[in-house]
């Protein structure tokens, strides 16, 4: 069995618009700081938690819409709905433990179908004569399926679920402020205490117990100054009390009851420097996080165990819980990096197993890229309404040659899911020089979540798609490859169909100044274009409108070369650099070295560098030396170090000055950017 759904309406951070969220083995919940993570999580405990308190509803949980003030409302109202789903049915159902439990609590859509359980909290608050008001609360069964138009009647297609059916499904919930020594012991709910009370304990226990106990007292009590101490203390007692009910007041050691000694079992590790166990407590954060974690899955396997114990000589006749739901905030916490991946590890063994389901959530790129992209969940707090909108990640279709390539650059820069604005470049220079542009924002652009991907100059439609699903702005910054192959022409024609794609309206697009609009025809023959710089440039102008800019003439390495020379040169080593012939003394061989430069720059089945000016392909030399014999980022790291930022400010490319004043752009209205007027000056 495991919940396919959950479905949350006017539910503390999620407003009246019911909110459908579909749950793999495992799920991962991620988002920035208070988008709602922990209210999905906290959903399920509401549901199914083992404690009372864990499933009251109070006040707090009840959604207030934006600009509404709680004390504007007489009542209120919310809903919480699970869909159990049962893949068994499809498998064995012989050896399912949640089919005989849920079967007459099914619902089926039509004949041919797999069937499944509608469970739904339902709470209602009234306004009342104390603070918190009156809070009605209760848990059905829905017989009639999702979609139907069937009125819901109580008592017909609507009745409450009886508490032991309720408790066939348990949520363990491990917070984010983790308290492992109180987690850890034996108290009614914990995972110690589901774990003891399976053991077929013999019916003599608590006698055998007592008469050591006894042994033990005798032993206590037979010490001089014990004798002394007991008399003192009820000669007191008595100096005090007259009730002959509790004339004596004795020392002794606890109860010698099977549950009350149970119940202060704790764990203990060995060995250790001083021969004595280590307390829990004792432990650091990070390995009682992980020993938690790690009980876990040994629940299960016991669980599982008794199970099979039909003869019950080890286990009570105790039926194992339906389905375990193990819910964890921030596993990273405490934890150091190394074992990050150890822990995503065990959790997915803990999701294989048929009746356990792990929900996680996290704001940390090293737990997020060993998720699987199609089980992560994205949230964010909407601008308009201030609730949480919750988005899957979209993927291409795996029959789609970029299905891999996106799923694997996702989970190598999962840093983006939580950015507020995506940043798109070709490569690893982006990442070093924007950075540095960044800068000239102050440290209110570096408090703005920005984030800078790299793209390959592939699949750029689909990271459109996948940041606009997940409504996170983004801008690209593309290599205009000018008389390189596909360059120039080629690259406006790439840019404009991957515009269309994802979506943009193609008669404001494609809309010419004689009103017209250029026709799909001629869109695929634009690489064959003429090369006209003018015409060029009204089309990159254009398409600057829809956030995507071009490091032009070439790439963004021939641009800050162009820009900013000396400091480039200046990176090769003492008497390094490329051998350049003297062009008054022989400029036969300049012009060699020149033609030599080009066709290393524009590759050999690129165009001979007659859009290019003279300085430009003299140029081409030294960007063939720093660019494409060396590393480019630490090329541009070197050169970036020499540029003070009033120079980078005042020289700074066409293009790039264009980027940072739409990166200013889509910040400014966003009311989580630090970013305000003013901060742009170039």
């Amino acid at each position: 069995m495991e919940i396919n759904k959950i479905k949350l309406k006017n539910f503390r951070c999620f407003g009246a618009t019911e909110t459908v969220i579909r749950l793999n083995d495992l799920t991962a919940f991620i988002g920035t700081n208070s988008s709602g993570k922990t209210t999905v999580l906290q959903s399920l405990l509401k549901l199914f938690g083992a404690n009372t308190k864990d499933r009251e509803i109070v006040k707090s949980d009840f959604h207030i819409p934006k600009g509404v003030s709680p004390e504007e409302l007489n009542n209120n109202s919310l809903s919480i709905e699970a869909i159990l789903e049962f893949p068994e049915l499809r498998e064995d159902a012989d050896k399912s433990i949640a089919v005989p439990v849920f079967f007459n609590r099914m619902v089926i859509k039509e004949p041919g179908l797999t069937p499944y359980v509608r469970i739904r909290l339902e709470s209602t608050w009234t306004i009342g004569s104390t603070p918190e008001g009156d809070i009605e609360t209760n848990l059905w069964y829905i017989f009639i399926p999702e979609d139907s138009n069937e009125e819901e009647k109580e008592g017909v297609n609507k009745i409450k679920v009886p508490s032991q059916e309720r408790s066939s499904i348990q949520v363990i919930y491990v917070p984010a402020v983790r308290e492992p020594s109180v987690q850890l012991k034996n108290a009614a709910g914990t995972i110690l205490w589901r774990i003891m009370r399976m053991i077929k304990w013999p019916e003599d226990i608590d006698s055998k117990l007592k008469d050591k106990v006894d042994e033990v007292d005798l032993l206590f009590d037979d010490q001089p100054a014990v004798k002394y101490i007991k008399k003192v203390i009820n000669k007191e007692w008595k100096n005090y009390h007259r009730d002959i009910r509790y004339t004596e007041a004795n020392i002794k050691f606890n109860s010698a009851e099977l549950e009350d000694i149970l119940k202060k079992m704790e764990i203990e590790f060995l060995p250790s420097v001083t021969n004595k166990g280590y307390k829990i407590d004792s432990l650091g954060d990070g390995l009682r996080s992980l020993f938690y974690l790690s009980l876990v899955n040994s629940l299960l396997e016991i669980e599982k165990k008794a199970s099979e114990d039909t003869d019950r000589h080890e286990f009570n006749n105790i039926t194992p819980t339906a389905l375990t739901v193990l819910a964890v905030e921030e596993p990273e916490n405490h934890v150091s990096p190394h074992l990050l991946g150890r822990i995503i590890n065990n959790l997915n063994l803990i999701a294989e197993k048929a009746n356990a389901q792990i929900l996680i959530t996290s704001h940390t790129p090293a737990i997020i890229k060993r998720v699987d992209p199609e089980s992560i969940r994205h949230l964010r707090i909407s601008k308009e309404d201030f609730s949480t909108v919750l988005n899957e990640i979209k993927l291409p279709e795996k029959t789609d040659a970029a299905y891999k390539y996106i799923k694997e650059a996702v989970r190598a820069y999962p840093e983006l899911y939580f950015a507020r604005l995506v940043i798109l470049g070709e490569g690893d220079s982006e990442e070093i020089v924007i950075p540095k542009l960044l800068e000239l924002l102050g440290p209110k652009a570096d408090n703005s979540g920005i984030s800078i991907v790299p793209l390959g100059g592939r699949h750029v439609n689909h990271f459109w798609k996948l940041l606009s699903s997940l409504e996170i702005p983004y801008i690209t910054l593309l290599d205009l490859d000018t008389e390189r192959e596909g360059g120039a022409w080629g690259r406006i024609k790439y840019a404009i169909k991957q515009l269309l794609k994802n979506g943009h309206n193609e008669n404001e697009l494609l809309l010419l100044r004689d009103n017209t609009i250029l026709d799909n025809d001629s869109v695929e023959k634009m690489h064959t274009w003429e090369l006209d710089s003018e015409r060029l440039n009204s089309w990159i102008v254009r398409l600057n409108k829809y956030n995507v800019f071009f490091s032009s003439p070439l790439d963004i390495d021939f641009m800050m070369l162009e820009a900013f020379p000396e400091e480039y040169k200046h990176t090769a080593p003492k008497n390094g650099g490329p051998r350049i012939p003297d062009k008054l003394t022989n400029l036969s061989e300049f012009n060699k070295k020149i033609e030599s430069a080009v066709r290393a720059t524009l590759k050999d089945d690129g165009g001979d560098g007659k859009s290019y000016s003279e300085e430009q392909r003299e140029l081409m030399i030294w960007y063939n030396y720093l660019f494409l014999q060396r590393q480019k980022p630490s090329t541009h790291i070197m050169a970036l170090s020499n540029i003070d930022n009033k120079k980078l400010k005042d020289n700074m490319p066409e293009p790039l000055k264009k980027l940072v004043v739409a990166i200013y752009s889509n910040l400014k209205d966003d009311p989580f950017s630090e970013l305000g007027v003013g901060d742009v000056n170039l």
